[in-house]
């Protein structure tokens, strides 16, 4: 079926790269696409087109396809539904159909939006219950990976981090705003999982081709944001004084966020891997920046 080669659609992102780096480190021949961050090793590919979709994957022949690429801007998604559901919902299934006619496999991506936030953290098999254009949109595109190929793989993650210049990821943007002296209002009342862009990305190139269904691939500890926050500033060594904690109804925000949610663990330990210590993950992101900085300073 495969000929070792693999497709990374949105591989210009904070987790399509991390994916594509740990494929391509498994032996894989990884080809990555882009849009609104292309470069100049990746297929252009705009998921509104779904023309273009089944050229590309009609071009690479994956054995393997990972749909990484979304609309992940939670307060987007609430302004622009039909985009949503064009990128989130519609693009998934015509990538499926389209890996599948070429015998390939298909990997999804999506998000602990898909759960209402009242009883988490939650297990694969727990009731879903979208309160968000995001979230409904990302739960119809989990639905149609799976109806498409019973065997394909989806993932749902949360709170993706690393360090990623360009990124709008919450250390990003963390470090942008705390690195300059300014205060941050952080929610103290979303509770999540945050989970370390590598190890996602690796737990998903050891997956691929072995397991299949729902499967939550998140970090070990489940906590609020503004504690997540007041951690990373002090593994950064900004102050965590910056980080302000209040309430998500003070935020104005359009859209509805599960409140309390993250996601349990116990299918991904039972295939053999363990998510790591919150904290040595945050040393790791810590030391990548002071590395860089080192590099430009």
């Amino acid at each position: 079926m495969s000929d070792g080669t693999a497709l990374v659609i949105g591989a210009s992102g904070q987790v399509g790269r991390h994916v594509s780096a740990a494929l391509a480190a498994g032996g894989w021949r990884v080809i990555g696409t882009g849009n609104s961050r292309p470069g100049a090793d990746l297929l252009p590919l705009d998921l509104r087109d779904e023309a273009a979709i089944r050229r590309v994957v009609a071009r690479v022949r994956p054995g393997l396809c990972v749909l990484s690429g979304a609309l992940t801007n939670v307060e987007r998604c609430e302004l622009e539904p039909g985009l949503a559901e064009t990128i989130n919902a519609r693009a998934p299934a015509v990538v499926v159909a389209a890996c599948r006619a070429g015998g390939g496999r298909t990997v999804g991506l999506s998000t602990e939006y898909v759960f209402d936030g009242t009883a988490g953290p939650y297990a694969e098999d727990d009731p879903v219950c979208p309160v968000s254009a995001y979230g409904r949109t990302k739960l119809e595109g989990e639905q149609a990976v799976l109806a498409g190929d019973p065997s394909a793989l989806v993932v749902r993650t949360t709170v993706v981090f690393s360090y990623c210049p360009g990124d709008k990821n919450f250390i990003m943007q963390l470090i942008d705003r705390a690195g300059a002296g300014q205060p941050m209002q952080v929610p103290s009342d979303q509770i999540s999982s945050p989970t370390p862009a590598p190890f996602l990305g690796a737990a998903i190139a050891r997956l691929a081709t072995t397991a299949s269904g729902l499967l939550h691939v998140a970090g070990a500890e489940v906590l609020d944001r503004a504690r997540f926050a007041a951690r990373a500033a002090a593994a950064l060594d900004l102050d965590p004084g910056l980080v302000v904690p209040v309430m998500t109804s003070q935020l104005g925000q359009r859209a509805r966020r599960p409140l309390r949610a993250g996601l349990r663990v116990e299918r991904l330990r039972s295939l053999g891997l363990a998510p790591p210590d919150l904290d040595a993950a945050l040393a790791e992101v810590a030391a990548a920046w002071r590395s860089a900085r080192s590099i430009t300073g």
